[in-house]
């Protein structure tokens, strides 16, 4: 588990490698950037369908280019994803300047949201945690939303995904890339 200084540095990496990819061109509401998050879920879920988790122990033991390896063994698989809805959560914290904090609190929400998983699946776990985000959203207190999220994501990796690795192995291989890719990732937006 990383601590809240890094948390906040992770923040602002994420927020920059966005803004040098022109994805903070041009204000849009926060509401946008909430769908986005949305969307990263969605991929994560059909991940989890399809059964694609990521192969680290091919990725660190082949010697090609950085590029390559990430695209063949982590590339949309699960944990990928799931890195993705945390860079989004935490562009969206940078570019909102919130400040970031690893608490108790969040491991209370994450115990429930752990029994969620049990229950419904990992559909039914984002589905609860994307409601959790918008209810946060619709009652204004959206910082603390965003920051719970991330640490409810954090403390349940492993269990959603069974890496070997925590989450921020994958998020820093995942900026990594997003770093070396096309303007908005290739995307329209």
């Amino acid at each position: 588990m990383i601590n809240t200084e890094e948390l906040n540095t992770l923040k602002e990496r994420a927020y920059k490698i966005a803004a040098y990819q022109g994805f903070h061109n041009n204000t849009k509401p926060d509401i946008y950037w909430l769908g986005l998050v949305m969307s990263e879920a969605g991929k994560a879920i059909n991940a989890d369908r399809k059964v694609k988790h990521a192969d680290v122990k091919e990725y660190e033991s082949k010697e090609f280019p950085f590029s390559t390896l990430f695209e063949k063994y982590i590339k949309d698989s699960i944990e990928d994803e799931v890195a993705d809805i945390v860079i989004r959560l935490l562009d969206f914290a940078g570019m909102k300047k919130y400040e970031l904090a690893i608490t108790q609190h969040e491991h209370n929400i994450a115990t429930h949201s752990l029994s969620t998983i049990d229950k419904y699946t990992l559909s039914g776990f984002f589905f609860d945690l994307i409601g959790y985000l918008f209810d946060a959203f619709d009652i204004g207190v959206l910082a603390t939303g965003v920051n719970n999220t991330i640490c409810i994501l954090a403390d349940c990796f492993k269990k959603i995904t069974n890496s070997d690795k925590d989450l921020w192995w994958f998020v820093d291989k995942k900026m990594t890339y997003n770093k070396m890719g096309p303007m908005l990732n290739g995307k329209k937006y």
